[in-house]
């Protein structure tokens, strides 16, 4: 009894912890922000898995950040020639942070009532490395009060596997895919969910809602996911920030 009374109160000091860490984590990012915002740009926030086909302007920087119970990102981004926009950061999980990078172009922006498509690809330096690239489909109807997007793309993870006197590195391939709706509600808030998986596995869900505090300057998210199966962990709880400055002149 003592022990589950023991193992109990760990389970809610950890909770706590992480909660109260995740509260001070964005308030300072949010001082951060605004201390150093200026004129309105375009933050075209994203921590949802399901990527919209929308880049920054020309010459202007982007930040994303979030931390989850499963993992953290922190983007930077920058666009140095048009319809270019190229990202470098780091992803943090409980067992190990590794570096991520990203290019992505735009052959048309999307607009209302017509569609805008681009193309991704980036890697990410886990131990054995991972390769992705997918292209985003992005369609704004009803005034952009409801936008829709898509993904298709390809991922290689590798992984090693030891088989004793040796180790061996593996390939999986993937065929990934996503599609997500966004639907703004009263004021400054937008309705967030999407599905994603991979190959013909159990599809995740991802579903939340943005809040816009700043507009075209900052944005806040706050997001739930997980597998449909419960069999595999999913994304489980995030919240973030995304702040967009002003371009260079």
């Amino acid at each position: 009894m003592y022990k589950r009374i023991e193992e109990k109160t760990t389970s809610m000091a950890y909770n706590l912890l992480f909660y109260v860490s995740l509260a001070s984590y964005l308030l300072l990012m949010l001082v951060f922000m605004l201390l150093t915002g200026g004129a309105l740009s375009t933050a075209n926030g994203q921590q949802m898995v399901v990527d919209d086909a929308g880049i920054v302007d020309y010459r202007a920087f982007h930040l994303e950040t979030w931390i989850g119970t499963e993992e953290s990102w922190i983007l930077p981004a920058f666009s140095p020639v048009r319809r270019l926009e190229l990202a470098a950061g780091a992803v943090i999980t409980d067992d190990e942070t590794f570096a991520v990078t990203e290019a992505k172009y735009m052959f048309r922006e999307p607009a209302n009532n017509r569609a805008g498509f681009g193309v991704v690809a980036g890697t990410m330096f886990a131990p054995f490395g991972e390769f992705y690239s997918y292209v985003p489909v992005t369609l704004p109807l009803m005034d952009e009060r409801v936008v829709l997007h898509g993904n298709l793309g390809y991922m290689l993870e590798r992984h090693e596997e030891d088989h004793g006197d040796h180790t061996h590195t593996h390939e999986d391939h993937f065929f990934t895919w996503g599609a997500r709706a966004d639907v703004a509600l009263a004021g400054p808030v937008t309705l967030l969910s999407g599905l994603f998986g991979l190959n013909d596995e159990t599809p995740d869900f991802q579903v939340g809602f943005r809040l816009e505090i700043l507009p075209g300057l900052l944005e806040m998210d706050f997001t739930y996911g997980n597998n449909f199966s419960r069999q595999s962990s999913g994304l489980g709880f995030t919240a973030g920030l995304a702040w967009t400055p002003p371009p260079l002149r």
